[in-house]
């Protein structure tokens, strides 16, 4: 079928073609015969149904996975908009399109929207390492940043110690942090952050964008990173949703949070 579409649509290219040489006249066809394509970065089905181009269905070719159209070469830039279940709009981006294969990668745009963008695969830049996580952290909690203030981690490793006084294993965390991050807030940031996978505890003090200590109606903030469920080389983005402070003690069940603490957990896409 695909065949015999284009073997007609050269047909009839050509029969233009030279009708308008018979005139006398020079004109380049800008209609072309092109196919679209989405991949998801991280490989799950992306549930799209139909596409649209500048206001046009495509013809699904569905061997291939992919949506045949004609479009003019003329235009820099078409009206992508693609659709799931129930024509609800997953997709709707300008993109530039060319003649013959377009295959674009995207992923959700944030954790909270599902909606799929075109773009830079967000975990790409990360080089396999068993011995580092490599993170990337977005911060969506407004009692933190009520209104979108930029914030860093001071990231602690932390040590259980059996005190021969009480009998209890209690949280002991390094005096120094093992590094500081850049600003986290709730865009994509360019780079990860390596944390060695072999230590098993770890303790993020929430700094304010100056690097100073951030304090809640005079309480320091803290995030505990739970990142062993990443797995063995792990390559992840990670963030924070709003909710209250959900952390009372420590890792140990013993030793009580000197101020408000937050479970980081919550992945978002993971390599």
């Amino acid at each position: 079928m695909l065949k015999k579409l284009f073997i007609y649509f050269i047909v009839l290219w050509t029969g233009c073609a030279l009708y308008s040489c018979q005139k006398g006249e020079i004109v380049e066809d800008q209609r072309q015969l092109a196919r679209v394509a989405f991949k998801s970065y991280s490989g799950e089905n992306l549930g799209i149904k139909k596409i649209s181009i500048d206001g046009e269905f495509t013809n699904y070719d569905g061997p291939k996975d992919s949506y045949l159209f004609i479009f003019d070469k003329s235009k820099d830039t078409s009206v992508v908009i693609a659709f799931g279940n129930e024509d609800k709009i997953v997709l709707k981006q300008r993109l530039a399109l060319k003649s013959g294969s377009n295959i674009f990668g995207v992923y959700p745009k944030s954790p909270l929207d599902p909606t799929l963008v075109v773009g830079k695969n967000p975990l790409e830049g990360a080089q396999s390492d068993a011995t580092n996580y490599q993170i990337k952290i977005l911060n969506y909690n407004k009692i933190i940043s009520p209104n979108g203030e930029p914030v860093r981690l001071a990231i602690y490793s932390g040590t259980l110690v059996f005190d021969e006084n009480t009998f209890e294993e209690k949280m002991v965390y390094a005096k120094e942090p093992i590094l500081t991050t850049d600003l986290i807030t709730d865009q994509i940031p360019d780079n990860f952050i390596k944390i060695p996978v072999a230590i098993p505890y770890y303790r993020a003090t929430v700094l304010d964008k100056d690097s100073k200590p951030l304090l809640i109606n005079g309480q320091q903030v803290f995030l505990f990173l739970r990142l062993a469920a990443l797995g063995s080389d792990p390559i992840a983005l990670i963030y924070l949703p709003q909710k209250d402070p959900d952390v009372i003690f420590e890792d140990d069940w013993v030793t009580f949070v000197d101020g408000l603490g937050f479970e980081l957990s919550n992945v978002w896409l993971k390599k």
